[in-house]
């Protein structure tokens, strides 16, 4: 596969393109698409998923070799190597200019076709709203009875004209930096307390090698403790060497992440943690990664506790930070309501999609 700087990877600077153009039409803003850097190295790394790209070309009129101006849309297929053997990521995006024409329907057949030709049986697909339902508008609700999606989302509208339905709903929160330092600290200093000298708590950027274990529980207990709404998702086992994998891929695709782990003292087992991800280049945002504690540690306010100081070391280590974005599962009551202490607001809404054959 070429290096994003190679002649040959056009394919993959045009799906970039067409990405950025269908979040700042989603969203009004491209901060969540996806750098070539990202796109080539998570093609690279597939230790743990089976990946396939799709691109929807435009025919030149002079006949000759394509470019990447002439990508109109893409289409993405993760299928897991080893675990939820049964399931496969489908992800479509069409260029603004480009839709109503077929694009997207035959970049999902050929992608949903490649996953049902391997056994897989479950489909899941994410669509962006900028924002959820009002009260008072026509609304997809998911079984959980948690979240509204607009009934008029072009996104959801098109993936469930493909059969697939909607299972959960997460909230899109951003939070504007900086936060009000003495407020922060308020907050820090509340959990430091509830959680007491049973409790340590780490900062690195990167993680040292000897926290991977640690950091793969839970990576593990993400897949299986936080809400998963109607998604047939079982549990993804994560190892040390699992997490190495992980972080080459984010150091390929010129990504840091900023991670604050929760440590028992009696036992020195980490118990709970989260991450900021940051893109090189692009100093302006970071998104909030996972943040879990094991069950059995919880009711000490740790979840408060490793956001407020890894936003703390967010604002020390990358002052040109002004905006984190997050995801959260509208039924997660308890992190959303940590979000909304710490100063993030709503700012749209995802649908989660699930298609069984």
């Amino acid at each position: 596969m070429p290096a994003p700087d190679h002649p040959d990877a056009w394919t993959y600077h045009g799906i970039a393109a067409v990405d950025r153009a269908v979040e700042t039409a989603s969203l009004g803003y491209d901060d969540l698409a996806r750098p070539v850097e990202q796109l080539v190295s998570g093609m690279l790394h597939q230790e743990y998923a089976d990946k396939r790209r799709f691109a929807a070309v435009l025919e030149r009129a002079d006949g000759g070799a394509p470019t990447a101006d002439d990508v109109i849309g893409y289409g993405f297929l993760s299928m897991p190597r080893d675990q939820n053997t049964h399931s496969a990521d489908v992800y479509v995006g069409v260029h603004p200019d480009h839709r109503r024409r077929g694009v997207g329907t035959a970049l999902a057949e050929a992608a949903e076709r490649v996953a049902a030709e391997t056994g897989r049986t479950t489909f899941f697909g994410w669509s962006l709203s900028p924002r959820e339902a009002a009260d008072d508008e026509d609304a997809l609700v998911p079984a959980t009875g948690a979240g509204r999606i607009p009934a008029s989302a072009a996104g959801v509208l098109f993936a469930r004209g493909r059969g697939y339905e909607l299972e959960q709903v997460e909230r899109m929160s951003r939070l504007d930096l900086p936060v009000d330092a003495a407020g922060l600290a308020a907050h820090e200093a509340g959990a430091r307390a509830a959680a007491g000298d049973d409790y340590r708590v780490h900062t690195w950027d990167p993680l040292p090698e000897e926290w991977y274990e640690g950091y793969a529980l839970l990576m593990t207990r993400m897949s299986t403790d936080v809400p998963q709404g109607g998604l047939d998702f079982g549990e993804e086992t994560w190892d040390a060497a699992r997490v190495q994998a992980y972080l080459q891929d984010r150091a390929d695709s010129g990504q840091r992440l900023l991670t604050t782990l929760a440590v028992h003292v009696p036992t020195g087992e980490v118990v709970g943690g989260t991450s900021f991800l940051l893109q090189e280049g692009r100093p302006a945002y970071a998104f909030q990664e996972e943040t879990i504690v094991l069950g059995t540690h919880r009711g000490h306010r740790l979840g408060m506790l490793v956001k407020a100081v890894n936003l703390r070391e967010l604002a020390e280590r990358y002052p040109l930070t002004e905006r984190v974005h997050t995801f959260n599962a509208e039924e997660n009551d308890h992190m959303l309501a940590i979000n909304v202490a710490l100063g993030f607001r709503p700012s749209g809404a995802e649908a989660a999609l699930q298609k069984r054959r």
